[in-house]
């Protein structure tokens, strides 16, 4: 990118770009740096589409790592049809998985739960940095860690049978790194899914059968198959009843609605925000196919089956569609998207395949001799998956290979299975639930800095700022976290573009317009004042 202009906004800072994106995608500053668009309108700010659309930058060497910048941009979400938030705009290279990124990181099908929603992440990904797991310690006295979930600021855990009272609880994991009880919702003995939906965190509860993970039962047999919305404190009002359910296994969210999957009497069923219910049935033959896990992608609503029935998909309009299967395949855990695929996790092998369209899916990788797939998350450009039965935790390494990141769940000749069943992004770090120590661990590896609550409706300013010591995300001219960063240990980018709309997990889906770049680190007044004027 070549700087000619003269545009200050201080003494020793130049603003080297600005892209007003409101009728095309030229360089409004007097530089002329004009970026290229492809699959983009233009209607009061540039419109991606969540799937093709990007405007390629020119190369500049301004963000490549060797020199301090703040870029500075509006956006607005739209992923009301079933699309992900996605990349907001990136300078990352998918071969090497190295490069940052600014990012809304919305994942679902995390097995059971929709562990982060529009949270929005500004991390830099290196080529080498050690992983190192942290126990985060046991909420309560649980055996399983059924789902993580980002809420509000906080990290929240649904467990399977606490021991204090057989019960299913919530935890929040507190400002000292204690786990703070929220209380059981009901009186069954697991909180399986969490999700937030239109603000609110809601819980669903389950009778989880421990004999599906060879463990002894819980003594407590009460039912559950209820949805309930969090009010604070260890407060929870019934939201609904899943019809003819007793086990609310897996939630989402979808075209404005609340979707919830029963799990031994198979169906799903979409609430709206005051809790009337349509139901959707069930995929496979009769509607009568049992179902593990559920997402939405590019405007279609993926189910994962667990009767040799392979993946499903629909509209809430549309009858369930058949998009295939592989061979072997007995259940389908996990969904996720990077590189702006649908991927899924199966069992009996803990491999993960790729979605190629048309029914057909292909080989991404086994994790090492293990046997099952269930917690998955892209953490900061980088894709992890969790497995049974030795607990393991491995990364994708690009070209269908995985290496071991770490291992939760002690080795123990009377377990037959240890699982890595849940994970959220959280405090620039990633975070697994375990089976049956009922632990939680987290892994700090690169750069990240996260906001850890929802991005509302509507236009909001990010700015992100690089100073050679530190990464720093800003939302509407207020700092919201920082994270330190070693430029010898950066990647080489030079060949790698600056691209809008676009990043690691997906396309961006909404708009973005008033992009600003500047050859130094704006002040955090500089940066208010950016969101105000």
């Amino acid at each position: 990118m070549k700087k000619t202009g003269t545009e200050t906004s201080h003494a020793t800072t130049s603003r080297v770009g600005y892209w007003p994106l409101r009728e095309g995608s030229h360089d409004a500053s007097s530089n002329q740096n004009h970026g290229q668009a492809e699959a983009v309108q233009f209607q009061d700010g540039a419109v991606f589409d969540g799937q093709q659309s990007v405007i390629v930058l020119p190369d500049s060497a301004l963000t490549n790592g060797a020199n301090p910048f703040t870029l500075s941009m509006e956006f607005e979400i739209d992923d009301e049809r079933g699309t992900l938030p996605g990349g907001l705009i990136s300078r990352y290279t998918e071969e090497q998985m190295t490069g940052w990124h600014l990012s809304a990181l919305t994942q679902a099908g995390v097995t059971t739960t929709q562990s982060n929603w529009r949270n929005l992440q500004f991390g830099w990904s290196l080529p080498e940095a050690a992983e190192q797991w942290r126990d985060r310690g046991t909420p309560g006295n649980s055996r399983l860690i059924c789902a993580l979930c980002v809420y509000d600021g906080s990290l929240y855990a649904g467990v399977f049978d606490d021991a204090s009272d057989n019960k299913g609880h919530v935890y929040k994991l507190g400002e000292y790194e204690e786990w703070i009880d929220c209380g059981n919702p009901d009186d069954s003995n697991s909180v399986y899914s969490l999700v937030e939906y239109k603000g609110k965190l809601y819980a669903s509860t389950m009778c989880y059968k421990a004999s599906g993970s060879s463990l002894p039962a819980s003594p407590n047999l009460e039912p559950g198959g209820r949805i309930y919305r969090y009010e604070g404190g260890q407060t929870w009002s019934l939201f609904a009843d899943v019809p003819g359910s007793d086990s609310v296994l897996s939630m989402t969210v979808y075209q404005g609605k609340l979707l919830a999957m029963s799990f031994y009497t198979p169906g799903v069923y979409a609430f709206d925000e005051n809790g009337t219910c349509e139901e959707l049935g069930a995929p496979g033959p009769e509607g009568k196919t049992r179902t593990m896990t559920m997402a939405p992608y590019r405007e279609r609503l993926y189910i994962g089956c667990n009767e040799l029935q392979g993946v499903y998909s629909r509209t809430l309009d549309e009858d369930w569609v058949y998009e295939g299967s592989v061979d072997p395949c007995h259940q389908v855990y996990c969904f996720a998207v990077y590189h702006n695929r649908l991927l899924m996790g199966i069992w009996p092998e803990a491999r993960m395949h790729r979605y190629e369209g048309d029914q057909q899916w292909s080989d991404y990788g086994l994790m090492g001799s293990e046997l099952e797939v269930m917690g998955i998350s892209m953490f900061n450009g980088q894709l992890y998956g969790g497995t049974l039965p030795a607990g393991h935790v491995y990364r994708y390494d690009g070209d269908k290979s995985w290496v071991l990141s770490g291992v939760l769940e002690e080795p123990n000749p009377d377990i037959r299975y240890r699982r890595v069943w849940s994970m959220a992004v959280y405090g620039g770090e990633l975070y697994a639930g375990t089976l049956p120590s009922g632990k939680v661990w987290s892994l700090r590896k690169d750069p990240l800095a996260t906001l850890d609550r929802s991005v509302s409706d509507g236009w909001h300013r990010a700015a992100i700022t690089y100073d050679l010591e530190h990464i720093s995300l800003y939302l509407d001219g207020e700092l919201v976290s920082s994270a330190p960063i070693d430029p010898s240990q950066l990647s080489d980018l030079v060949h790698t573009p600056l691209v809008l709309g676009k990043g690691p997990q997906s396309h961006f889906s909404g708009k973005i317009r008033e992009v600003e770049l500047f050859d130094n680190v704006l002040s955090e007044q500089e940066i208010a004042d950016l969101s105000h004027r």
